[in-house]
């Protein structure tokens, strides 16, 4: 933007120097033009920012989104592949979600997810990816300053992820949801576009029969 201004300033040097040899200023007309040069190119660049800010946070969102989707994939293939447990960060004091399956003493801290033939379901698993996520510093790159919550449900739109099995209503939020019938766990993200409406990122990951 300086340089844009120097530039038509010097300009207008020119301008006035190939007429009047005896050029000192400029008059108030010309100072005009450069005030409503400068607010027109002021307006496309903060129209320019608002659009890189957008695509950023676009861009977050998915990242997210994949980050989430690979880590249930390579969890539930441990799980296939014969190990005894996932290690997770799902655990809180007086939750359902430790059970006496916590690695040390902190809080939240990582507990032992058993894999089990037989136990669990997708839904069940789908609440303990959402405590691991939230846990685990994940939050919503539209609203990087909201809390990092550490429970599955709640409604704070600022928090990145919900146990919901419908689309997420607000931009960045991931939802993730278990359907026993055909034993799958749904991933949607709202990862938005720069016109501001909502674009859903949808993947399923199949539960493998052995799990939490």
């Amino acid at each position: 933007m300086l340089t844009t201004l120097v530039v038509i300033i010097q300009i207008l040097k020119n301008m006035k120097h190939s007429g009047n040899k005896s050029y000192k200023g400029f008059t108030l007309i010309e100072l005009l033009v450069v005030v409503a040069i400068i607010g027109i190119l002021a307006a496309v660049g903060v129209v320019a920012y608002g659009k890189y800010t957008t695509s950023a946070k676009i861009a977050a969102s998915k990242e997210q989104h994949y980050s989430m989707k690979k880590f249930i994939e390579a969890s539930y293939g441990q799980c296939a592949l014969g190990d005894n447990y996932v290690l997770m960060n799902t655990c809180k004091l007086n939750n359902w979600s430790c059970n006496g399956l916590r690695v040390g003493n902190s809080n939240p801290g990582t507990v032992k997810r058993p894999c089990k033939s037989g136990a669990g379901s997708a839904s069940n698993s789908a609440y303990h990816f959402v405590f691991h996520f939230n846990n685990s510093g994940f939050k919503n790159p539209y609203n990087l300053d909201g809390p990092t919550m550490l429970q599955i449900g709640g409604t704070d739109p600022k928090q990145c992820c919900l146990a919901q099995g419908f689309n997420p209503r607000v931009l960045g939020q991931t939802y993730v949801w278990g359907y026993n019938n055909d034993n799958r766990i749904k991933v949607v993200t709202n990862i938005g576009n720069t016109s501001g409406n909502n674009v859903y990122l949808t993947d399923y990951v199949t539960w493998p029969g052995r799990g939490f």
